[in-house]
Order: structure tokens, then C-alpha cells, then sequence
């Protein structure tokens, strides 16, 4: 690998070093496995969202945004498929159990559906982020795409949530949800402590910390829980990943 701040850079059929390969397999395969469409978990993920977004959207306009949104969400799958594919087919094709307990999470109300769209996505727009420009060119290709689509997302989400949030009882059960998913978005971003992420970063997988991701995320999006008229949540309750 090269020294100082100079990072190698990597093609698809580009030889690599064995460190690198098992790094991006890692990453591609395993830690973002959830997105890839050969995984159970995106299946239940989405079909959640079909269900909640299409029998309780409160006008016809809500349910093509929910339309829209789980037809990007399949093509990010493909993609992250495609992705794994090529670097380990056997990996790529295994149903994995996806550890970040957040998928494992049920959102049977509309409110809720906002919440995960708002709090959830945002961690992916942040995650993909920091693929932009990565060592990989193949994910430094369709970074800006992933991150273009997810910023829609959590928009969509926040809007919604101001919708609901325009009455008293919409506001109680804003703040119930917000309540349940911060804390889940927050462990989405992993432990603080992990040794992985140091090298990812240095061999330009990432471009920033665990811890530095999660606190940028807090910064950005706890004036806006704020001015929905919601109570920022402790960032430190109900955590399970620190």
C-alpha cells in the first residue's frame, strides 16, 4: 500500500492486495449484506414498508412516494448484489442473519414508517457518503447515486413526520416513534471501539469514524426532531452500541 495520504486504487478484475480484497469483502458482503437482494432481511424490510405504505398512506400521493421508494431500494439491492457478486459469488448468494437489530425492528403504523424513513435512511445517506470517492471504484461509481436517493428518503420521512405532527395526538405518537428509532439509527453506525474501521479508512474504504459519523449524524439531526416540536431523545438510553 502506498504511504502518507496516497491511496491505491482498485477496479473490478484489478489485482489486489489479499488484506484489501477480504476488507471489501467484508463490507460489501457482510456489514451492508441487509442491502443485498439474495437476503431475506431487505425482503421482510420491504414488504413492511409495501404494506405500511400502501394500506395506510393518507392519500393516493403517499403511496406512489412509497411506490418510488421501494423501487430504489431494490435497485440499491441489486447493486450491492452485483457488487458482492463479483468479489465472493458464494458469500454474495448466502442468506446471512443481518446482526444490526434495527431490521429486525416491526413499524405497523404510518407514524412509525416516517420515523424509520427520517431516522434510518438518513444513516444510509451518511454511510454511502463515505463511499464517494473510495479506493473501490466500482462503489466509488454509484456512491453519489445512493446517497442522492437515500437524502429523498429521509426527506420524504421528515415530511411526513411534519404531517403527522400538525395535531396533538400526531405529535404524542411522533415522539413515541422518534423515542423507539433514534437510538436503533444510532447503533446502526457500529461500535465506537471497532478495530475494522481503522483500516478501512486506511485503505480508503471509509473516510471516517464510527464515532465520527454517529456524532455528525446527532448534530444534524437533532435540530430537526427539535423543530418538528419533539424532544430530542438522550443519545445515551437504550443504546446497545456505544
Amino acid at each position: 500500500m502506498a504511504t502518507g495520504t496516497e491511496v491505491p486504487k482498485f477496479d473490478l478484475n484489478d489485482p489486489m492486495p489479499e488484506d484489501y480484497r477480504k476488507l471489501l469483502v467484508k463490507l460489501c458482503c457482510v456489514e451492508h449484506g441487509i442491502e443485498m437482494i439474495s437476503r431475506s432481511a431487505i425482503l421482510d424490510f420491504l414488504t413492511q414498508v409495501w404494506m405500511v405504505g400502501m394500506y395506510q398512506a393518507p392519500s393516493p400521493f403517499e403511496r406512489v412516494r412509497t411506490a418510488s421508494y421501494v423501487w430504489q431500494e431494490v435497485g440499491h439491492s441489486e447493486l450491492f448484489y452485483n457488487i458482492a457478486s463479483d468479489l465472493d459469488p458464494v458469500l454474495a448468494n448466502e442468506d446471512i442473519p443481518v446482526t444490526q437489530y434495527a431490521f429486525h425492528m416491526k413499524f405497523p403504523t404510518w407514524t412509525e414508517l416516517a420515523a424509520v424513513n427520517f431516522l434510518t435512511d438518513r444513516v444510509g445517506m451518511y454511510q454511502a457518503n463515505e463511499w464517494v470517492g473510495s479506493s473501490y471504484v466500482v462503489l466509488a461509481k454509484h456512491a453519489p447515486m445512493v446517497v442522492k436517493d437515500e437524502r429523498g428518503h429521509t426527506t420524504m420521512g421528515y415530511e411526513r413526520l411534519e404531517r403527522v405532527c400538525e395535531t396533538e395526538s400526531g405529535r404524542e405518537e411522533a415522539q413515541r416513534a422518534i423515542n423507539r428509532w433514534y437510538p436503533a439509527a444510532l447503533d446502526m453506525f457500529g461500535r465506537s471501539e471497532s478495530k475494522r474501521q481503522h483500516e478501512y479508512i486506511k485503505w480508503g474504504l471509509k473516510k471516517r469514524s464510527n464515532a465520527q459519523l454517529r456524532r455528525q449524524y446527532i448534530d444534524d439531526v437533532n435540530p430537526l426532531i427539535a423543530r418538528l416540536g419533539l424532544d430530542v431523545p438522550d443519545e445515551n438510553k437504550n443504546r446497545r452500541f456505544f
